[in-house]
């Protein structure tokens, strides 16, 4: 599947190409060539098994920069550089949540914080679990049924949408606003439901925001975890108990990292990419380590076949998309400084 993607990426970049009766031929060696000689998918387990997670402002993620760099090197770019953004740095840090029921009990629950969270300072935070499945509902509590609570936003994510990505952009609203929306109201930190298609324990983190100067911790917990804690809500009191030490490091100077083939009729531009960084609890296979490794093969494909490019062929590996989406913010800057014109960008 994912060589398909890339070969469907390519024949979409080669539209731009004069057109002539040799297309389908040229088509046909292009497909045969990612087919037989691809090289995406070692490029992919290197990037995932040997740096592993990449989020901005690590080591890792300095460590893929140059591993990009020198791919594209590999791949036949004429023109390989580093493109310097300042970067906001976000550290996890131990974390951990229990909750207490009408047993006396303390119990250990999975859980993530959210990425760009601040977090307890490493002091336990508890208090009263209060359970809301939308937006509405929440807007209805008053103020004095929410302050010092810990709100529980369990909005599930929808399992009727063909296209998944609408479900998980229909629920990003309750990861991106817990926080703010619980501070408002004098809670002490939020859950929420993790955005995720599966039925299982396994968190998943994402970017928050703060929209105010007020800012409480949250965390999220995976879908049966979840349906667990709704079930022990309808019967009885459940205290929730948080500690972590995730926060905002300031900002350091790292790279978006920027490969191409020179154009042979003139100087616009189209752009391939993907964004380098990741979270730093998987190897980032997926998101976006694939979309990384699918615009190199691009640009190596092209160079490999010889195939004359009237534009020229961009890849672009951007730094910070998952929490802050400044090397795409600083790319789109420094191309209008340079009265760049762009015909147009494929991002996988």
């Amino acid at each position: 599947m994912k060589k398909i993607i890339t070969t469907t990426t390519l024949l979409l970049n080669l539209c731009l190409i004069a057109q002539s009766k040799e297309d389908s031929i040229q088509f046909n060696k292009i497909s045969t060539e990612i087919l037989n000689n691809g090289k995406a998918y070692n490029e992919l387990r290197d990037l995932t098994k040997n740096i592993g997670h990449r989020l901005s402002g690590s080591a890792a993620y300095e460590k893929s920069v140059q591993w990009a760099a020198q791919q594209l090197r590999d791949a036949g770019a004429d023109k390989v550089w580093l493109q310097e953004v300042m970067i906001p740095v976000w550290e996890r840090g131990k974390e951990s949540l229990h909750i207490k029921t009408d047993t006396g009990k303390w119990k250990s629950l999975k859980m993530l914080s959210l990425g760009n969270s601040e977090g307890t300072g490493g002091k336990d935070v508890s208090g009263e679990i209060i359970m809301v499945k939308s937006m509405d509902e929440y807007e209805k509590l008053p103020p004095e049924k929410v302050k010092d609570k810990i709100v529980f936003f369990n909005y599930p994510f929808s399992q009727s949408y063909i296209e998944t990505f609408k479900g998980y952009s229909d629920a990003a609203k309750y990861r991106t606003t817990a926080a703010s929306l619980t501070a408002k109201k004098g809670g002490k930190f939020a859950i929420i439901r993790s955005l995720s298609s599966a039925f299982d324990d396994v968190p998943h983190t994402g970017a928050m925001r703060y929209q105010d100067d007020k800012k409480i911790p949250a965390v999220a917990i995976g879908s049966t975890t979840a349906d667990e804690l709704e079930n022990l809500l309808k019967s009885q009191k459940v205290v929730a108990k948080l500690n972590s030490n995730c926060g905002m490091k300031g900002e350091k100077l790292s790279h978006s990292v920027i490969g191409e083939i020179t154009g042979k009729k003139d100087k616009s531009v189209i752009v391939v990419g993907g964004h380098l960084d990741s979270w730093d609890v998987g190897e980032g296979a997926h998101d976006d380590g694939t979309g990384i490794v699918q615009s190199i093969e691009v640009l190596r494909t092209f160079k490999k076949l010889g195939i004359p490019n009237n534009h020229t062929i961009r890849v672009v590996c951007f730094a910070n998309e998952e929490n802050g989406v400044k090397g795409g913010i600083q790319y789109g800057k420094t191309a209008k400084e340079n009265n760049e014109k762009h015909l147009f960008a494929i991002e996988s």
